[in-house]
């Protein structure tokens, strides 16, 4: 009797997580993000948002980024110091030992990501669209098109990314952020800081240039549009936004003491805001320069998940509640005009 009380308990425990990681809801996410260029009397920060990538989901490198690893072996540089140190540590003799050319970048990859982001991220195939916890999906699963065509002819307007995809939606303390990115790359002409690149200082400029060699797989993006979009249910849904739009302009800047001068500078316009929403409502996040269109559809789940389905859930479409007071009324209109 004991013996069986032992295995059941075993098996309940074993089968809790998968339960629980079964039991959490799908949901279809779209959105389109645009900047309006026109000109405001806001004032900046003189730093952008610090975004926190390292636990975030990218959907989006996987489809845009070029695979050059085997460009780069085919052209001679592998007998080089740069190629053999790659990967390597201060404390690690491998370095120095014989090694047969091109050793140990068999299994590292080298990207180039492109110097402009398509607006539309379509994924490539099944396997590098599929993070488990969330999934891009095709243009067949967008609704936005009669939407976007209607905005596009409103003066001003630059469409920065279009995409839909679909998540597990999870409580807030299980919730990864989708990091995104979108427009041009100012990597050439400015630091993430948004000082000039011909204003950087020559040693650092000189380790920059070191790190880019010992680590060609690794991205300086200093990018447009680059932010985190979290989505999670805690018995409503709620959006989190920690987005910056950079914008390249003049400023006064003074440089280790010597007097100000006016030279180029890449401004850095943010926008933070945490909003409870309605699922299926279609819902405009406003900004003096830029503008987010999210619509969040639940995925029909089969008998067995609902009736599984855990007290986190989304209680306002059984019970119509009246929206919190910092959320603006969801519209199926196309967002204002600036003046």
């Amino acid at each position: 009797m004991f013996a069986k009380f032992m295995l059941a308990t075993l098996a309940a425990l074993t089968l809790s997580p998968m339960v629980q990681a079964a039991q959490y809801p799908w949901y279809e996410v779209e959105i389109y993000i645009f900047e309006r260029q026109t000109q405001t009397d806001e004032h900046w920060p003189d730093s952008p948002l610090e975004l926190k990538t390292t636990n975030a989901l990218d959907l989006l490198t996987p489809q845009v980024a070029s695979d050059i690893t085997g460009v780069s072996m085919a052209m001679g540089d592998c007998g080089n110091n740069n190629w053999n140190t790659i990967g390597t540590s201060s404390g690690d003799n491998s370095a120095t030992s014989p090694q047969p050319p091109c050793h140990g970048l068999e299994s590292a990859k080298t990207l180039v990501m492109p110097k402009v982001m398509p607006v539309n991220v379509l994924p490539k195939d099944e396997q590098s669209a599929n993070l488990q916890t969330a999934i891009l999906e095709g243009a067949d699963k967008a609704r936005f098109g009669e939407m976007i065509a209607k905005l596009q002819r409103q003066a001003g307007v630059q469409p920065l990314l279009h995409i839909t995809w679909r998540q597990e939606m999870k409580p807030r303390r299980q919730a990864q952020p989708l990091h995104l990115f979108a427009g041009q790359d100012f990597a050439t002409r400015f630091q993430a800081n948004g000082l000039p690149i011909s204003e950087q200082p020559l040693n650092q400029s000189s380790f920059d240039g070191f790190n880019n060699l010992m680590s060609p797989e690794k991205s300086a993006a200093v990018w447009q549009f680059d932010g985190l979009l979290n989505i999670y249910l805690s018995h409503y849904l709620y959006v989190e936004t920690r987005f910056n739009l950079r914008q390249p302009g003049r400023k006064s800047i003074s440089i280790e003491g010597q007097p100000a001068t006016v030279m180029p500078y890449l401004y850095s316009l943010p926008m933070e805001q945490n909003r409870r929403i309605r699922s299926t409502e279609i819902h405009y996040f406003d900004h003096p320069a830029m503008g987010m269109i999210l619509q969040v559809r639940r995925i029909q789940q089969s008998d067995d998940a609902e009736s599984q389905e855990p007290e986190l859930q989304e209680t306002e479409a059984d019970q119509p509640q009246t929206p919190a007071a910092d959320t603006p009324p969801a519209t199926n209109s196309i967002p204002p005009q600036t003046r």
